[in-house]
């Protein structure tokens, strides 16, 4: 039997590679413009300040910086970060608070510690693709539940309680990915409600609220949350969108009761995330560097996000595709009505242009008119371009 044949495990299959992943392949061509990608821009980093925070790593903390260190987190670190949450209103406790490696490893970590196969998981649905690779691999169950301009439909949500049981629910409340949509107050508090009610966890995945255009959204459910709804929910931030994403430093805060599942799974991952990269942040934090970068970085999304928006109305006027501005986040989420837009970007990807179809964000492939277009990495120009070749692609399907 040659090694081809070799039999992976049913993880593994549950997750295999698709054809959008094989397309993307291409994207490293120079020739492509690529409004396809989530990754924050080079031009709102703080090289500066990221620069200065590292070699403060290096000099002052050498010797803890390159050593092994403690699974839950850089104790200074942790304390920084709990106090930035009380800023922000929420409670947070050192004690329940997990340093991960990326959000998506907290993802990870919670769907290891409470997802049995087959169990039911609720999500909404569009939602992000790498949380539903993670529920996949892990072998949950989805139940999608649709969303409009307020977030997930609750009604529907509350009936979905009541048939499956189902044992947590993700979602991204403020400037979700893909659709860059907020959940509102209302609902933020029914879905609380309902947690309690059922007894099923909340997994509030958080990476762009701070990346407001003009009004915050609302509070986070983690803080919204009495203390009897807090113990269903497990909030997830990172510094990926807003710092740096090649540190890898996110955190999650959860009722006591999970945390030494999931300090125990973490260390059965790895080990903890790099103290390097743990100590950079603490520098570049307890300088005070943070609220003038993310000051820049949202006037740098407003500026990306007009002229996406001024190029769409321009490019697109009178075409099949429907849109919403976002009022934050990173993304544009639009419908192409009586295309196929997977089809459609195989087009685009040879007209010199990519973008992620809306297929991968849902749990079955019965919606594919939909498309998330990206203006956190391109450049003003290449957005610009971008949408015009799009434009000449939609031309030729419509």
């Amino acid at each position: 039997m040659s090694a081809d044949s070799f039999e992976f495990s049913s993880s593994a299959s549950r997750v295999a590679t698709s054809p959008i992943r094989e397309l993307f392949g291409l994207l490293d061509c120079p020739d492509i413009v690529s409004l396809a990608s989530g990754l924050p821009s080079k031009e709102a980093l703080d090289i500066d300040g990221l620069s200065k925070a590292t070699s403060m790593a290096v000099k002052q903390s050498a010797a803890v910086a390159f050593r092994y260190g403690a699974t839950a987190g850089y104790d200074p670190l942790r304390e920084l970060l709990v106090q930035r949450e009380r800023d922000k209103g929420i409670p947070a406790e050192r004690g329940r608070l997990l340093v991960t490696s990326g959000s998506q490893q907290a993802i990870d970590l919670v769907c290891r510690i409470l997802v049995n196969p087959g169990e039911n998981v609720v999500v909404e649905a569009p939602t992000r693709l790498g949380a539903l690779l993670t529920l996949r691999f892990q072998g949950a169950k989805l139940r999608a539940v649709v969303t409009d301009e307020e977030g997930i439909d609750v009604d529907e949500l509350r009936r979905t309680a009541e048939l499956h049981r189902p044992k947590l629910l993700y979602l991204i409340p403020s400037f979700s990915n893909p659709t860059g949509r907020i959940t509102s107050l209302k609902r933020r508090k029914e879905i609380l409600w309902l947690a309690k009610e059922f007894r099923f966890y909340v997994v509030e995945d958080d990476p762009h609220s701070e990346l407001y255009f003009n009004e915050p959204p609302p509070p986070s459910l983690y803080a919204l949350a009495d203390d009897e709804e807090r113990d269903w929910v497990i909030h997830i931030s990172s510094l990926s969108k807003i710092l740096a994403p090649g540190l890898r430093v996110a955190w999650l805060a959860a009722p006591q009761r999970l945390m030494g599942h999931l300090t125990t799974a973490k260390q059965l991952c790895d080990t903890h995330t790099s103290m390097l990269s743990q100590l950079v942040v603490f520098h570049y934090l307890n300088g005070g560097s943070l609220e003038p970068a993310l000051s820049r970085a949202r006037r740098f999304y407003v500026a990306q996000s007009a002229v996406m928006s001024k190029a769409i109305r321009t490019e697109l006027k009178g075409s099949a595709f429907k849109f919403a501005r976002p009022e934050g986040g990173l993304f544009f989420w639009g419908r192409l009505e009586g295309l196929d837009t997977t089809k459609v970007l195989e087009d685009a990807i040879r007209s010199g242009v990519a973008f992620m179809p809306g297929a991968a964000f849902y749990t079955t492939d019965s919606v594919n008119d939909c498309l998330r277009l990206s203006f956190a990495s391109a450049t003003a120009e290449q957005i610009v371009t971008g949408v015009k070749h799009l434009a000449k692609v939609i031309d030729r399907w419509s």
